[in-house]
């Protein structure tokens, strides 16, 4: 069994190394080759530059980044005006308790 799957695999590779041989005496140039893959890769880029595009894409991570920063000290502003004002309240409830005392206390 082992023998014949060596034998198999060996007829495949002396198939595909015939017709590799076949396909470049004709001059055609094989799928996979690094050939193609230079000339692909070649025509994938861009001759515009990259301003003509719009923003990069680590202008826009700083934008989007500002944004948050900015509802964070909104949202941070906000708490801390809530805090004084109930600081504010705590003090004036105590200073109208203090008050309370002094006029009731025999």
């Amino acid at each position: 069994m082992a023998v014949r799957s060596l034998w198999a695999g060996r007829l495949r590779v002396q198939c595909l190394l015939s017709s590799t041989a076949a396909w470049e005496s004709k001059g055609w140039q094989l799928l996979f080759s690094t050939a193609i893959q230079r000339t692909a890769g070649e025509d994938c880029r861009s001759e515009d530059p990259p301003d003509e595009l719009g923003p990069s894409l680590a202008e826009r991570a700083l934008r989007i980044k500002a944004v948050k920063l900015e509802k964070e000290v909104q949202d941070l502003t906000v708490r801390y005006q809530r805090a004084v004002a109930d600081c504010e309240n705590i003090r004036r409830r105590t200073q109208r308790c203090v008050e309370d005392a002094k006029i009731f206390a025999l």
